[in-house]
């Protein structure tokens, strides 16, 4: 989408929220934002339902209430973001935003997740070893994005339970967004 319509809608929207009499609801449904700047932007009650968002900036974004169903988050930046109700996009979604560094507890929890999705998840323990990657030469990708930490690796054990998507999409929420009730 052009910026300038892009500008024009949250701008629409914007006053929609002040005076649901004036400006409009934004209605982003479908829409291609790959890549776009909305870092700040107020979209409280937007709907964004099947938006290609990957690779856009939502960085301290108010997106609460917004609709997020089937939208593509691949690599979003959803740091800082707010969010009050965790349920508006399926978990894996979320856990493909690009989150960046996180506390080591949850890294560590994050590479378990990432390698149990990998077909082989002895090849993080040769990574921390080697620092070859273990997606080189493969045809799919991570589980979750982040930034990972080899020395905090703790080696592959098939026996140790691992964190659900939807416990990871909790903590990586609680961690990078704000998730607290209001406006």
């Amino acid at each position: 989408m052009e910026k300038d319509k892009l500008d024009k809608i949250v701008t629409d929207h914007q006053k929609w929220l002040t005076d649901n009499t004036k400006g409009s609801r934004a209605d982003l449904r479908g829409a291609d934002l790959h890549g776009a700047d909305l870092s700040g932007a107020d979209l409280s009650g937007a709907s964004l339902s099947g938006a290609d968002l990957s690779g856009a900036s939502l960085s301290s974004a108010n997106l609460r209430r917004a609709s997020l169903s089937r939208a593509n988050l691949r690599y979003a930046d959803l740091i800082g973001a707010k969010i009050a109700d965790v349920f508006w996009c399926a978990p894996p979604v979320v856990l493909l935003a690009n989150w960046g560094k996180c506390s080591d507890a949850l890294t560590v929890q994050l590479m378990m997740y990432d390698a149990s999705n990998h077909h082989d998840p002895k090849s993080f323990d040769t990574w921390k070893k080697t620092t070859a990657c273990p997606y080189s030469g493969v045809k799919y990708q991570r589980a979750a994005n982040f930034t990972e930490s080899a020395k905090l690796w703790p080696g592959w054990n098939p026996r140790k339970k691992i964190k659900s998507a939807y416990q990871l999409m909790q903590f990586l929420l609680e961690e990078h967004c704000d998730t607290t009730k209001g406006d």
